[in-house]
């Protein structure tokens, strides 16, 4: 039997990734067994009801969180996990209540919030084992994510404060270095791209002008021995810049 899956998330961190994701599970699992958006939640509703009973009714939910999910703040500038009406501290902590199993899915490197990190009722989530998903390999990704869901069953799930396991084959993610994640992201490329560059143009424009500007090497015209009159010309060490030796006689210049 395929689960029911929910899927949590905050339009402003991570609006563009939940919609990638629903549309993967969804080719998957099915619509019918996704649920994603409060926006189909009926006028006139209680919506804590409404979410209450449909976080029941799932097998797993998928917590995604981005880099601004843990701080984001309303317009009064409060964190808005610290409202108890703020709609992602209610859908995390009824599944986390229930016993449902919580899959954080970490967007591009972000970690596990910490438990003192977040409000009474959340501090759990700190414990839950998370997939690391990232655009460069999302399809790699999202299939580990269906195998772990897959196997997940009605009436299946963790312990409460015990971490769920996405994939039992894969091993830890490793920690990369920060060189690694600097690399890692495309902007940093592209900045790092642009520098290489501009000191590859530095470099040309320097030996460029090293080379115009270099005086070329001065020639040294040896001095010139004519002989004349059926004379011999002799070289060698000769002071002087002509020695005209001629049947008359000789002359000598210095």
């Amino acid at each position: 039997m395929a689960p029911k899956i929910f899927i949590s998330y905050r339009r402003d961190d991570s609006a563009g990734h939940a919609g990638r994701v629903h549309d993967r599970l969804q080719r998957a699992f099915g619509r019918d067994l996704l649920f994603m958006d409060v926006d189909s939640i009926p006028l006139g509703t209680n919506f804590v009801e409404v979410l209450d009973e449909e976080i029941t009714k799932c097998d797993a939910l998928l917590a995604i969180i981005g880099p601004g999910w843990l701080d984001a703040r309303d317009e009064k500038g409060q964190r808005r996990l610290e409202d108890p009406d703020d709609f992602v501290r209610i859908e995390i902590g009824t599944a986390l209540k229930r016993g449902i199993r919580v899959i954080p899915v970490l967007l591009e490197g972000t970690h596990v919030p910490k438990a003192d990190e977040l409000p009474d009722g959340l501090k759990e989530l700190a414990l839950r084992n998370g997939l690391d998903v990232r655009h460069a390999s999302f399809s790699e990704d999202m299939e580990r994510l269906i195998r772990g869901l897959k196997g997940t069953q009605a009436g299946q799930y963790p312990a409460p404060g015990v971490s769920s396991v996405v994939d039992s084959n894969r091993a830890p993610a490793p920690r990369h270095s920060f060189v690694w994640k600097f690399l890692n992201n495309d902007k940093n490329r592209a900045v790092l791209g642009l520098i290489c560059g501009a000191v590859i143009v530095v470099i040309s424009a320097l030996w460029a002008a090293f080379v115009y500007f270099e005086p070329a090497s001065k020639s040294v015209t040896p001095p010139a021995i004519e002989a004349s009159g059926g004379g011999v010309a002799v070289g060698g060490n000769v002071t002087g810049s002509t020695i005209n030796v001629g049947g008359a006689g000789s002359s000598k210049s210095k």
